[in-house]
C-alpha cells in the first residue's frame, strides 16, 4: 500500500510540473534588433516614419510571455499615443494589468487583441519610449501570430502634415 502511495505521488508531482513546464515562445523575428528567449522578447527599433511595424512571434500553447520594445522616435512628428495589436489568426490576447511604458501611463485595453498607451507624455522627436506587455497564448498550439505597432502623432502634427499634403497637391496641378 506504501509504494502505491509513493507512485501516485511521483505521477501527480509529473503531472503538475509537465503543465507548468508547458508554453513558451518557441521563434520570434522582427524587422529590428532582437533578442527572446522561451520566457519573451526584447526589441529594439528606431522609427521614422509612421507606419506600423510588425513583429512576428510563434509559441507553444498554454504561454504566457512577456514582450519588450524600445522605440525611438526618428520621426518629426510627436506621437500622443502606440497602439498595439494582434493579429486574430492565432488567439493570441494580451494579457490585462501586465502592461508598462516609460512615457506613456496610461493603458486602456480596448480588446483582448488592441492595446493602447497614452497619455500623459508624449514621446518627442529623438525621445525613447519602453513598452513592456504581456501576450497570452490558449490551449491547442502552437500558433504563430503577427504583432502591429503603431505610434499615433498628435493631432496639430497630424493636421499640419494634411495641411502640407494638400499644399503639395495644389502646387502640383498647377
Amino acid at each position: 500500500m506504501r509504494k502505491c502511495m509513493v507512485a501516485l505521488a511521483l505521477v501527480g508531482t509529473v503531472v503538475v510540473l509537465s503543465t507548468v513546464a508547458q508554453g513558451a515562445l518557441v521563434n520570434f523575428s522582427a524587422d529590428a534588433t532582437s533578442s527572446w528567449s522561451d520566457s519573451g522578447a526584447v526589441v529594439s527599433q528606431n522609427i521614422s516614419t509612421i507606419l506600423p511595424l510588425q513583429l512576428t512571434m510563434s509559441a507553444q500553447a498554454n504561454s504566457k510571455f512577456t514582450i519588450t520594445t524600445t522605440t525611438t522616435n526618428e520621426s518629426s512628428i510627436i506621437w500622443e499615443r502606440y497602439i498595439l495589436t494582434l493579429d486574430l489568426q492565432g488567439d493570441a490576447t494580451f494579457v490585462q494589468k501586465d502592461a508598462g511604458s516609460t512615457k506613456f501611463k496610461t493603458v486602456d485595453y480596448v480588446s483582448p487583441y488592441r492595446l493602447e498607451f497614452l497619455s500623459p507624455d508624449e514621446v518627442l522627436p529623438g525621445q525613447v519610449v519602453t513598452l513592456q506587455f504581456d501576450i497570452s497564448i490558449p490551449d491547442g498550439g502552437p500558433f504563430t501570430f503577427t504583432l502591429t505597432q503603431n505610434p499615433i502623432p498628435e493631432p496639430a502634427t497630424a493636421a499640419l502634415l494634411g495641411l502640407g499634403a494638400l499644399l503639395l497637391l495644389a502646387r502640383r496641378k498647377k
